[in-house]
């Protein structure tokens, strides 16, 4: 299982210093591969919240999907999975090339329940201009995950867990690819089991603290 380290800034997102992370796990595949480049980078920013960037090099992408929580898994789609607590559920948040999202929390893949009916706070997801392909900036608050999961969440070092993804079931092509290998069990990007370990260090006027 692959693990990902990267940073806690103090103020705001340095990207140049945040490592990129590959989504170049595809599964569930057609008979001719679709395999668009991929990728995402995440950290957090202390007491503020966590950031994620994700860009893809698919080509004319899909884009139906109008208002949140329209199923935009149907659409191009970019995907995190952030499971801030080892003991909590997870939440994903879905976004398509036109920064609309769909978000849900829950444990598993079934029972899950719309963030927009545990909290009045909103993730925050910008459109990014990408050359070839396309991309979308997540933000989300820190007091938005403590609302939704019901306890203190700093943005702080330490280690969580999250899944990102990359699908589109209605595309052309529909395909599935994601960080680390999702298993045999189609759509199974459900599985927090299979997640990666985020390791977060402490950034200190632009010098990451080192361990001893």
């Amino acid at each position: 299982m692959r693990t990902y380290q990267t940073l806690a800034f103090q103020t705001k997102p340095d990207w140049d210093a945040v490592p990129v992370g590959k989504i170049d796990c595809f599964q569930w595949e057609a008979v001719v591969p679709f395999r668009p480049k991929s990728s995402f980078q995440l950290c957090f920013v202390r007491e503020k919240g966590v950031y994620c960037r994700l860009k893809s090099d698919e080509p004319a992408p899909r884009a139906v999907c109008e208002h949140r929580d329209d199923p935009v898994y149907e659409d191009s789609c970019l995907e995190v999975f952030f499971q801030p607590f080892p003991d909590s559920g997870y939440l994903n948040v879905e976004m398509n090339p036109h920064g609309v999202f769909l978000a849900e929390i829950g444990a598993q893949r079934e029972d899950r329940v719309l963030l927009r009916t545990l909290t009045a706070l909103s993730p925050v997801v910008t459109p990014l201009a990408i050359a070839g392909g396309w991309g979308v900036e997540l933000f989300l608050p820190c007091a938005l995950i403590e609302e939704a999961f019901g306890r203190p969440f700093a943005a702080a070092a330490g280690v969580c867990r999250a899944g990102f993804f990359k699908c589109g079931d209605k595309t052309n092509t529909p395909h599935y690819g994601s960080f680390t290998p999702m298993g045999t069990n189609p759509p199974g990007f459900h599985d927090p089991a299979r997640f990666a370990e985020i390791i977060i260090k402490e950034e200190y006027h632009g010098i990451i603290q080192k361990d001893h």
